[in-house]
């Protein structure tokens, strides 16, 4: 559902188009989400904008009871990061609290 954005046309679609999920796993509370190359290669950029796209997942998966933290592999890269490496995916994600 992150991947076709949302139906209201006052928010923002945050995972770039042409993103495909390679694979996922869950093994010792963490979730593995393997995505293709477009994840990094179509993004807008920034650090702002950045930091949406992968709250939006990690707080999402969070979520669920059994998930802890989430880790993300480009094609298979568990050391990618974004084109303008202001964010890497060389460690996993925790959930972001709110802080309003």
């Amino acid at each position: 559902m992150l991947i076709e954005g949302p139906k209201n046309e006052g928010l923002e679609k945050v995972i770039p188009d042409g993103t495909k999920i390679n694979k996922i796993e869950i093994k010792n509370g963490i979730v593995n989400i393997d995505v293709s190359k477009e994840f990094v290669e179509n993004h807008k950029g920034g650090a702002e904008a950045e930091s949406r796209t992968i709250y939006s997942i990690v707080n999402t998966l969070t979520g669920l009871n059994e998930v802890e933290a989430v880790k993300i592999l480009i094609d298979g890269d568990n050391e990618a990061g974004f084109k303008d490496n202001l964010v890497n995916f060389k460690n996993a994600f925790v959930k972001q609290e709110s802080t309003t």
